[in-house]
């Protein structure tokens, strides 16, 4: 629905197409996400479902994931899509890393 390579190494602070859609749903602009030679093609509704279904089933946190069936029904409108959970931060983020170091320091 993107056109985007799953992993873009040519953008070195958004990699992962699943932050990228992420990050457009979070800020109410879905549409950004759809490839500009099918942004006017289908139903916007149907398109923006598959969307937010998708980052709902690629979410990092394996328990904040639907299961199949509940993907299938909130697929074919059936159920609620749950609003989009916030993403944790990767471990590698600079404050995760300062915050970890604090925690540190104080046990010694």
């Amino acid at each position: 629905m993107s056109g985007r390579k799953a992993l873009d190494t040519s953008n070195s602070s958004i990699l992962l197409i699943t932050d990228w859609a992420w990050m457009h749903a979070k800020s109410g602009n879905v549409e950004e996400i759809f490839d500009e030679s099918i942004r006017e093609e289908g139903p916007k509704g149907v398109m923006e479902r598959f969307v937010q279904v998708g980052i709902l089933c690629a979410h990092v946190m394996v328990a904040f994931r639907p299961t199949i069936a509940e993907a299938l029904k909130m697929l074919e409108g059936d159920i609620d899509i749950p609003r989009i959970r916030d993403r944790p931060l990767p471990l590698s983020h600079e404050s995760f890393r300062s915050s970890w170091r604090r925690s540190i320091s104080k046990e010694r």
